[in-house]
């Protein structure tokens, strides 16, 4: 996504809205064992290639499923647990039971598949690794009596490695609650694999124990020595800013895939799939400047996403507005921008949302995802600290809903994240705007919402009114109320 500035975010904002993944269905609760399990050997042949043994609990006949025509293109040897060819039905391989197993052999050429395709979204080759949704490599098995739960142990050849942002059980990956087809990114072959400590989600409340969870970076080829370690760097202090908005950071597991690109501009699209576990694709220049990293918004945005369930029922203005309001208060609270800019953002751009209160929140589409969502985050914030008197704020209601179990890789309704929020703040304030302006089509007037809270934009400049009825809580909003004030991250040319 390009970030000159929010008066150019449209047209990426929309290119993004246009590859969200569907909603996926509502699934039984899963068993705690494995009902499958995927031994994967990756090797350096043909460039890059997956062979993987695939072996099911079960007494039918279980389909194996590509995740298109392109990918079903790349397997190279298919055969049953007997050793026998099994013929290919469009993306698809039916394997028959044996001793109440199913068992299916292949070897698929990875590389010439991320080549092929050639798309960060989906899956990308930069020098020896490649970046790729599971689906990518790992056939889907169907026609099983619940959704399994795939246990995928990999073996790397010397010199190349794998990520994923799967938990761990044992010595294996595990698939568990979600289908291949919605799980997310994972990394293969050579890249550059850091892995960053980051405070557990809500370690860093009063009274709570310190402890620690690791966000994979996996770094493909293509950039320098000192690029690589400055985005390693730029990738730890956005981690920490988001750590002290949260209190702990968004996931207690993330992969975070950063893709060398040939632009211009620092930082280009991002996108977050958490089928699984929560991970993040993200576009950078081939040649990093340091200095432009930080003044870049769509990393900070990606995360905020790895924070928040994936809320169903024509929500994404729910996800989408939360991650455009809270963006530019993690940035001014780490004091990589101003209380000014913040409000000047908004004010400049809201407007483009307010027609979605017009319709219903529920029938927002294109802009008015993120900036009909980001108003409504404004009158939560606004809400919430006038109900409690200051005492709470949105990230209350963001990091109770998080701490609560509704995490990236979970789902839930409009209403389930309201009450869910309501219940961390002690109020009824955001099911009330949910009911309000979801429910039912109650418009908003921005021009008064600015008076009361009292800023305005004069001559391009932003004055604050400390005289106006919500001025009290205005304060709090961009930089934290004074009980928890704000804590600046050090830009690499202040340390």
């Amino acid at each position: 996504m390009l970030a000159f500035g929010m008066l150019r975010r449209l047209p990426a904002l929309l290119a993004f809205a246009l590859l969200l993944p569907v909603a996926p269905p509502a699934f039984a609760q899963p068993t705690a064992t494995a009902d499958c399990t995927a031994d994967v050997d990756l090797t350096a042949d043909r460039g890059l290639t997956v062979a993987v043994d695939y072996r099911c609990r079960s007494t039918a006949p279980v389909t194996f499923s590509a995740a298109s025509d392109a990918a079903a293109a790349h397997v190279m040897t298919l055969t049953d647990g007997a050793g026998r060819s099994i013929p290919r039905s469009g993306a698809t391989w039916r394997a028959e039971p044996a001793n109440g197993a199913v068992e299916l052999r292949y070897r698929l050429d990875l590389m010439a598949y991320a080549k092929d395709l050639n798309m960060p979204t989906e899956a990308i080759a930069r020098g020896g690794g490649v970046l790729t949704l599971l689906e990518g490599w790992l056939l889907e098995p169907r026609g099983l009596s619940r959704l399994p739960v795939i246990d995928i142990r990999v073996k790397a050849a010397d010199g190349l490695a794998f990520a994923s942002g799967l938990p761990k059980v044992g010595d294996a990956w595990r698939l568990q609650g979600t289908p291949v087809r919605f799980a997310g990114y994972t990394a293969l072959g050579r890249f550059t694999l850091q892995e960053i400590a980051v405070p557990m989600p809500g370690s860093l409340r009063p009274g709570q124990a310190k402890q620690d969870g690791v966000l994979r970076l996996a770094l493909l080829d293509g950039i320098s020595n000192q690029g690589r370690a400055d985005l390693v760097d730029w990738v730890r202090r956005t981690a920490e800013a988001e750590s002290n908005y949260w209190r702990g950071f968004t996931a207690d597991r993330m992969m975070l895939g950063i893709v060398p690109m040939a632009m211009p501009r620092s930082v280009g699209f991002g996108r977050t799939v958490s089928g699984g576990g929560a991970t993040v694709m993200l576009e950078v220049g081939e040649q990093v400047d340091k200095r432009r990293l930080y003044d870049q918004w769509t990393l900070v945005h990606e995360l905020i996403h790895t924070g928040m369930p994936y809320v169903e029922n024509r929500g994404t203005w729910l996800m989408e507005g939360a991650a455009t309001y809270v963006e530019p208060i993690i940035r001014a609270r780490a004091g990589w921008k101003t209380e000014a800019e913040a409000w000047k953002e908004w004010i400049d751009n809201m407007p483009r949302g307010a027609p979605a209160f017009d319709v219903g929140l529920r029938n927002a589409s294109g802009q008015q995802n993120y900036w009909g969502g980001a108003i409504f985050m404004l009158l939560a914030d606004v809400g919430l600290r006038r109900a409690t008197r200051g005492a709470k704020g949105l990230e209350d209601c963001l990091g109770g809903v998080l701490w609560s179990g509704l995490d990236a890789p979970s789902r839930a309704s409009v209403r389930e994240f309201a009450a869910a929020c309501d219940r961390a703040t002690g109020s009824d304030v955001v099911g009330d705007l949910v009911q309000r302006h979801y429910a039912r089509e109650e418009p908003v007037d921005l021009a008064a919402l600015w008076k009361r809270l009292g800023v305005a934009e004069v001559n391009g400049s932003i004055v604050f009114d400390d005289r106006a009825p919500d001025a009290e809580w205005r304060k709090m909003i961009v930089m934290g109320p004074s009980d928890r004030p704000s804590r600046p991250v050090k830009l690499p040319w202040q340390s």
